[in-house]
């Protein structure tokens, strides 16, 4: 099968080795079409359910590690402020509490809130959050940020536009799965596309 990248992250690097020892091609044009996923265009691998739980905790583990390398004190012990409980902000909450942080989650719905307590989590509202922190970590897409939180360690996680509303001093961190770990994240990315296309295979037949 022949494949057509339009990426050109360190990921896309071990994603051609993969498919051509698999015994596939990668092709300048006419293959199937694999982008990043903010293209929305090619393989819609990006839909896969087994992708998204995957690339989030790939995306996770980066983010740990970039606080980890970009904080100027311990992880045990620190207040951290995760603005959003999807899969991201799960796995992140999950990994800052096996270290001794003290995470507190924001979220909009009760049920989220209420999965995070269930983890050992302090959970607010939105309209709650604390306005001070060591570590502020945004997956929320949204503008629901404001200020630099008393001087914390700022993450955003989140498509554009992002979570601050304003200026504040911000790391921002896209595409950190195929930066962390591009090995990793090419595999993900290739089982992801095989099953797609097998899934779109069967619907023909």
């Amino acid at each position: 099968m022949d494949f057509t990248f339009l990426g050109a992250d360190p990921r896309f690097l071990y994603l051609r080795r993969r498919l051509e020892r698999d015994g596939h091609s990668v092709v300048a044009e006419g293959g199937n079409i694999i982008a990043p996923p903010a293209m929305r265009i090619g393989v819609p691998y990006w839909e896969d359910e087994i992708y998204a739980i995957e690339n989030a905790a790939l995306t996770a583990e980066g983010a740990l590690e970039l606080l980890m390398r970009r904080s100027s004190r311990a992880m045990m012990g620190a207040e951290a402020l995760v603005a959003g409980y999807g899969r991201i902000g799960r796995f992140l909450a999950g990994m800052l509490s096996s270290l001794g942080v003290h995470v507190t989650v924001a979220a909009r719905s009760r049920s989220d809130r209420a999965a995070a307590r269930a983890v050992g989590c302090r959970a607010v509202p939105l309209t709650a959050m604390p306005r001070k922190a060591d570590i502020v970590v945004n997956t929320i897409p949204a503008p629901v940020l404001s200020g630099d939180y008393g001087g914390a360690l700022c993450l955003e996680l989140a498509s554009a536009p992002g979570g601050w509303a304003d200026g504040a001093p911000v790391l921002k961190a896209p595409g950190l799965p195929g930066l962390y770990a591009p090995k990793a994240a090419a595999d993900v990315m290739a089982e992801a596309v095989y099953r797609v296309l097998e899934e779109e295979d069967h619907g023909e037949s």
